[in-house]
């Protein structure tokens, strides 16, 4: 997996996520997450990540924007997956 791959994925899930109508919250925890993948791939600034793992923060989130955010949904499977296969 190119880490440029990654990260271009990373910014369009940055614009959908400027695009959504939801609540203060749930767009919070979405950038939060962006945040802490680009951290964990080192493009990122350097803070502490949160305990719970990236795979668990996503699987939460595609379930939450599933229904409602189809699009959102599928970015972030997308990097679900990706981020596996490069053991992250």
């Amino acid at each position: 997996m190119d880490p440029k791959q990654l990260h271009e994925q990373l910014q369009r899930l940055q614009t959908e996520i400027d695009g959504l109508a939801v609540n203060q919250e749930n767009r919070a925890k979405l950038h939060a997450l962006v945040d802490d993948i680009d951290r964990e791939l080192g493009v990122g600034p350097q803070f502490v990540l949160e305990d719970s793992s990236l795979q668990d923060r996503l699987e939460d989130l595609v379930s939450n924007f599933e229904v409602d955010h189809p699009t959102v949904a599928g970015i972030l499977k997308d990097i679900m997956v990706k981020l596996a296969s490069i053991g992250v």
